[in-house]
């Protein structure tokens, strides 16, 4: 039934969709966060659904079937909503048409006495002179006819209602989304890995901070050793450590900046010469340009409609599952995956193109939980 499926998709305590559910040794369900702020309010460990008591604070586990539950729940009850617009739509058409019909229905007989006045008046002409003028009188008299100008068929209702729910159905998703993007930025926050950049292969433009967490444009050359990991000429610097295996995840600071790509790209790269940054070519990023928005390194690319101006990017890497995902993290939303199988150690990479302030840099930032918040 309806309340028993609301129940099986609702945490008790917060009386919302679950988020994060969690299983406790007695069985019962509640939000992760629910349940660990309970505890800490009250005296003792227990169950708010059955009160059973815990010595002291049980295991709890991630409750994977209930989570394809409530989105399982989700898409239906989307489903469900869908349905019902149609019916009204369906309904809202069914008397429009009827409504048309009608007056097709009663023009049509307009039309159709019309001709036969303009018939009778024909043949009252091939008549003789006297029986016509007897005749026409009555003939030629205006007939009564309806005023069609200000007759139409509504359908703005109907379109306007349509919009209404469509609206209504993005924001839901949207609000959805969102919040599953801020609990999945979360999770990721356990993998957070110290980045530093490797000058053996920054570009002569660029220049690394002393910690190896900073790197900016020069807007001049500079003489540096010759060595063949350096970019020559595409102004690019990558992570000293790469990754063959794991779960990572760093952010990057990348502020008001209008030209910079970050992301992943294999270590066996070309790093001589004029390069196309493009999963082609060994490269999984996410790029700003100058005049042009946000792209990722698709290929080709793939211009992205962002809401807003990420000021601090995060990126989280499975290589395993072969995912390379970017989030806005002051938002608090995804932007972009890519999915793809990795071969061989990847590593972080760094883009930043000519900027018009000095002190204007791309910054690998420690990762906080305050910083989500």
């Amino acid at each position: 039934t309806a309340s028993s499926s609301r129940e099986q998709v609702h945490c008790s305590i917060c009386l919302d969709v679950f988020t994060n559910p969690v299983s406790i040794p007695c069985g019962h369900n509640f939000c992760q966060t629910c349940i660990l702020g309970y505890w800490k309010t009250s005296p003792l460990y227990q169950c708010p659904m059955c009160k059973k008591s815990f010595h002291k604070r049980p295991d709890i586990s991630v409750n994977t079937v209930l989570r394809e539950i409530v989105f399982s729940e989700l898409v239906r009850s989307i489903q469900k909503a869908q349905a019902e617009l149609v019916m009204v739509i369906e309904e809202k058409q069914r008397q429009t048409e009827m409504r048309a019909e009608s007056l097709i229905a009663e023009l049509e007989q307009e039309i159709s006495e019309l001709k036969t006045r303009h018939t009778d008046l024909e043949n009252v002409n091939r008549t003789d002179h006297i029986h016509f003028l007897k005749s026409f009188p009555a003939l030629s008299a205006t007939p009564s006819v309806k005023d069609w100008s200000e007759t139409s068929v509504p359908t703005d209702t109907c379109v306007g209602m349509i919009r209404r729910s469509v609206s209504k159905l993005e924001t839901t998703l949207s609000e959805m989304i969102d919040k599953l993007s801020a609990n999945e930025i979360k999770k990721i926050l356990k993998y957070s890995v110290d980045i530093t950049l490797d000058p053996d292969t920054a570009n002569p433009w660029l220049q690394l901070s002393q910690d190896r967490h900073q790197v900016r444009h020069l807007g001049a050359w500079q003489e540096l050793p010759d060595h063949p990991d350096r970019f020559d000429t595409v102004v690019i610097v990558l992570g000293r450590d790469g990754f063959t295996s794991g779960r990572h995840y760093w952010e990057v600071q990348v502020g008001d900046k209008d030209d910079w790509y970050l992301g992943v790209a294999k270590s066996s790269v070309k790093r001589k010469g004029r390069i196309s940054v493009s999963t082609a070519q060994g490269y999984w990023a996410l790029a700003m340009k100058k005049g042009q928005g946000y792209r990722v390194s698709t290929s080709p690319p793939l211009v992205l409609s962002l809401d807003q101006k990420p000021k601090r990017v995060g990126v989280y890497v499975d290589y395993e599952e072969g995912q390379i995902s970017f989030y806005d993290v002051r938002a608090r939303i995804h932007i972009y995956t890519f999915e793809d199988a990795f071969m061989d150690r990847i590593l972080p990479f760094f883009y930043l193109y000519c900027c018009d302030k000095a002190s204007d840099t791309m910054a690998i930032c420690p990762v906080q939980e305050k910083s989500l918040i």
